[in-house]
């Protein structure tokens, strides 16, 4: 059976990448209409007659949001985590603080960090992404969040990121200094899972 399609093209919401970037135009089947929304959830555009169900960032209303065991923990995670690698590069404080808390409210219990955000990499930025996570902890309930970061893996090109390194390298004197440094800028004294970026 044939699917009849239109050509849908959109602005990214500001808050989002603080730009007017074009989405890519792409088909949609004709079904319900297509929304976008600010980060206050009013609505700025709408298509009609595009997917089974209106695409909003109100996922957890539209879905019921699944939780998975977290490896041998007692940790309920969220199927979808929030990822953060804009916030201080792309995002201010106030949109990275409107997105967690977004998410947060809608269902999503876990976000994923790193010493390397935000990204690009570079030595002037380095370490905002925890710096903007940690002013919002603040107001939360920390064993409700799921916090997520990782340690850098090999390179020669992020040893701004160690006190006394020319190249990072993955073994304990690192993953020790990377560990008690994202601690000190998430202002926590655990992290739920700590992994490898590599």
């Amino acid at each position: 059976m044939a699917v009849s399609s239109s050509t849908v093209s959109a602005s990214v919401p500001p808050f989002l990448c603080c730009n007017t970037t074009k989405i890519p135009s792409f088909k949609v089947p004709h079904h319900t209409p297509l929304r976008l929304y600010n980060a206050k959830r009013t609505q700025i555009w709408v298509k009609r007659s595009c997917f089974k169900s209106p695409i909003t960032a109100k996922v957890a209303q539209q879905s019921d949001l699944q939780y998975r065991k977290l490896g041998d923990s007692d940790l309920q995670i969220s199927e979808i985590t929030l990822g953060t690698m804009t916030f201080g590069e792309q995002n201010t404080e106030k949109e990275a603080h409107e997105m967690l808390s977004y998410a947060f409210e809608h269902g999503i219990n876990a976000l994923d960090t790193s010493e390397a955000y935000p990204i690009p990499m570079k030595k002037e930025t380095s370490g905002r992404t925890d710096l903007y996570i940690a002013s919002w902890l603040k107001s939360q309930p920390r064993d409700k969040v799921i916090l997520a970061t990782k340690v850098c893996g090999y390179s020669e090109r992020s040893a701004h990121l160690r006190d006394n390194a020319k190249v990072l390298r993955v073994d304990a004197v690192n993953i020790r200094e990377s560990v008690e440094k994202s601690l000190k800028r998430l202002n926590t004294d655990y992290i739920d899972l700590l992994q490898i970026h590599w």
